[in-house]
């Protein structure tokens, strides 16, 4: 009997293709297995993640709880900013004011030991980093082109990109943010095994400093950047710089793989108390006890309106202007003229307000609209006139 080549190819082609698919699934295994399994609770279900690196702490006392005696806010306010964080889906609440802690609430099953996913708030505390490292001396200035050290953009339109331009998302990288779409930058950085890599290959799509698009590629390459001019693993230098001189417990941070990356935009687990902790060394103006944790003048640059978003600063919020776009967050103006935040996706807040002495936290699943005004303005209201006279701007 004759063969029959036709079939033959046919057949082949078939064997190839069959094969070629089992080596993509192979290959792409993880990314498949977070994309078909990702938590419908994507905050508060923190086990999901794996890997975690530890971000290792330094505890040694707990932040004091104010007496009742000497409470310097209304309970009327601290019920009422407590009940509406309550019917907004959030797992905590939790003000620190003049450094200590008067309210402190907890719901769906979670506590003082719980941690979430910080989604964005991480990047302010990226930030803050870039200043410590450039105090250091690894960095010369966040006027320098990041190309100076990651020479992959050495080559080409990004070259003129500077890391200030990265970090008031001024940079003009693509954004490609669909989450629908598995192939879309962000989905790759987020689920994927090799973060660093595709943000490196993140193309320019406009000169810099010409718009404000924010874009996770160019926190997560601010990442990339720190560990190479520091030569150390993102978890072990935060751990060691902010960490453990704030006196906070252990973390952790979700690596693209293990051994890997950083998620550096997002996606470090923390509890609600070291949040407060971090807010109370920002309302210290960068100082813990005698020690300068961030240097003072670079928390200035950070909380300093950029030109074409007065709503940001370097990788943070600012709540000083009624005209940029985080106007339509709020029901009405911040009290306090002096207010920033570190934000994350589904209402992740980490509000300070250094002219009352505030720290703000807010964690939790997505709570549908959300007043950022809100909480803010109940509780300065709830300090009495008196205070809002002789503090606000």
């Amino acid at each position: 009997m004759k063969s029959n080549p036709k079939k033959k190819t046919i057949l082949w082609s078939v064997v190839i293709i069959i094969f070629l698919t089992g080596v993509y699934l192979f290959v792409n295994r993880t990314f498949i297995y977070r994309a078909a399994t990702y938590p419908d609770q994507a905050i508060t279900q923190a086990a999901w993640y794996e890997p975690l690196e530890t971000v290792a702490g330094n505890f040694s006392s707990e932040l004091p709880l104010a007496p009742p005696e000497k409470q310097s806010i209304s309970q009327d306010a601290l019920d009422a900013a407590a009940e509406y964080a309550r019917k907004k889906n959030s797992a905590a609440l939790l003000v620190l004011h003049q450094d200590s802690i008067v309210l402190e609430k907890y719901w769906q099953g979670f506590t003082r030991e719980s941690t979430t996913n910080s989604m964005s708030m991480a990047k302010s505390i990226l930030a803050m980093l870039i200043g410590i490292a450039i105090s250091e001396g690894h960095i010369d200035s966040e006027d320098d082109p990041v190309a100076k050290y990651l020479p992959e953009w050495a080559n080409d339109e990004r070259a003129d990109i500077t890391i200030k331009h990265l970090l008031q998302m001024t940079s003009g990288l693509r954004l490609y943010d669909d989450k629908a779409d598995p192939f879309s930058d962000l989905v790759q950085m987020y689920l994927g095994t090799d973060a660093a890599a595709t943000a490196l290959a993140v193309p320019a799509v406009r000169p810099p400093g010409e718009r404000f698009q924010y874009n996770n590629a160019n926190s997560l390459t601010l990442g990339v950047l720190l560990e190479r001019v520091t030569g150390k693993r993102y978890a072990f230098y935060l751990s060691e710089k902010i960490w453990q001189p704030i006196g906070a417990q252990d973390a952790g941070y979700w690596l693209d793989k293990p051994d890997g990356m950083a998620r550096t935009f997002c996606c470090f687990f923390a509890t609600g108390r070291d949040w407060l902790r971090l807010g109370k060394m920002l309302l210290h103006n960068g100082q813990v006890n005698t020690l300068q944790v961030v240097p003072e003048s670079w928390l200035k640059r950070m909380i300093t309106s950029s030109e074409l978003e007065p709503d940001y600063g370097y990788q943070i919020w600012l709540g000083f202007s009624d005209n940029g776009r985080r106007k339509k967050h709020r029901s009405e103006p911040f009290i306090p003229r002096d207010m920033y935040w570190f934000d994350g996706a589904d209402i992740q807040r980490l509000y300070i307000v250094p002219s009352y002495q505030l720290a703000i936290v807010r964690l939790g699943e997505d709570p549908g609209k959300w007043d950022d005004s809100f909480v803010v303005n109940t509780l300065i209201r709830g300090m009495g006139n008196n205070v809002v006279q002789s503090f606000a701007k």
